[in-house]
């Protein structure tokens, strides 16, 4: 599995131009990745307020007790390793980013659902909430198009 992806049409090639990247096609995205996509949107759009909370004088661990956020954070980590079901260097960072970027995530969320349960017009007024779950979902497809065109997942739909 190569890390990096070659153009399909300069596979083979010696060129310099064998370096640029190459956009991903519609079978290159996964049923899991799409998934993951979405659900980071979700908690993206959540952990906005988590961090708005935060800056309006809360502290982590208002809303769940630590201990559930590192049970959370160990049960993405062993998801993702049992996904792969093989473990090299590769599939071990693969695993760990994946446990900071969404166990972040997921952290921020928490504390952002409680927020908006104590604060529910922070995200209602205007409709405001609509437009951060808007924002949200363009930044985490942009961040899944950009990985699908970086790294040769291995896999196809």
């Amino acid at each position: 599995m190569a890390w990096f992806r070659e153009p399909r049409d300069m596979v083979g090639a010696s060129d310099a131009t064998s370096d640029t990247l190459e956009p991903p096609r519609a079978d290159d995205a996964s049923g899991y990745g799409v998934t993951l996509t979405l659900v980071g949107a979700v908690l993206l759009a959540f952990g906005y307020y988590g961090v708005v909370g935060l800056q309006e004088g809360r502290s982590l661990g208002q809303a769940l007790p630590e201990p559930f956020y590192i049970l959370a954070l160990a049960f993405l980590f062993v998801l993702e390793l049992l996904k792969w079901r093989r473990l090299d260097a590769v599939v071990l960072a693969r695993a760990i980013a994946l446990t900071a970027v969404y166990g972040g995530l997921f952290v921020l969320a928490v504390e952002g659902g409680a927020y908006l349960g104590d604060h529910p017009e922070a995200a209602l007024e205007g409709f405001v909430g609509v437009t951060v779950f808007a924002a949200a979902l363009v930044v985490s497809v942009l961040l899944y198009v950009g990985y699908l065109t970086v790294v040769d997942t291995g896999e196809s739909a």
